[in-house]
């Protein structure tokens, strides 16, 4: 999947122009780092719907606005694939997790996979934590789907965004 080498791409080219090794803090203190930016953009976007208020009317949301919340929590995830070797799943992969039927399910299923991701990988159990991560990333395309953000628009925006070499992406005949 070209998202996950635009991501990587676009992370080289951060670190190159600003100078700062990923592992400034230290290799465990920047595991701990990701999921927890994870959460927060998370919640953040959870907090842009207000889906968990029930006594409250839902807002009017930019599309714009709400597609750029999505993104933030979608290049994290992508991240994290890449920092652990997880990002060479497929979409086949992904349709074969079942949905949430809500955005409330869909969330509060993301929240329980980034726990549970964190403490396998931490673990070193790589297979379970592949079997998550694939678990985590469907939610997050069904999150989208609930938004009525379109997968389609997220990748062409990453293309557009974030130009790489031709010769890293994927050639389909």
């Amino acid at each position: 999947m070209d998202l996950f080498k635009i991501q990587d791409y676009m992370e080289k080219e951060i670190q190159d122009f600003a100078s700062i090794s990923e592992n400034a803090l230290g290799e465990e203190n920047t595991f701990d780092l990701r999921f927890l930016a994870l959460q927060v953009k998370t919640g953040e976007l959870a907090n842009l719907t207000k889906c968990y208020k029930y006594n409250a009317k839902t807002p009017e949301i930019s599309e714009e606005k709400l597609f750029l919340r999505a993104l933030d929590a979608f290049q994290l995830l992508l991240s994290i694939g890449n920092v652990h070797q997880l990002n060479f799943i497929t979409l086949d992969a992904i349709e074969a997790v079942p949905g949430e039927e809500n955005q409330i399910k869909t969330f509060s299923a993301i929240f329980d996979g980034i726990a549970k991701l964190r403490t396998v990988l931490e673990s070193g159990d790589y297979y379970h934590g592949l079997n998550l991560y694939i678990r985590l990333f469907a939610h997050y395309i069904y999150l989208a789907r609930h938004l009525k953000i379109d997968f389609e628009k997220i990748y062409r925006y990453f293309l557009m965004r974030y130009p790489i070499p031709e010769s890293l992406l994927e050639k389909t005949d």
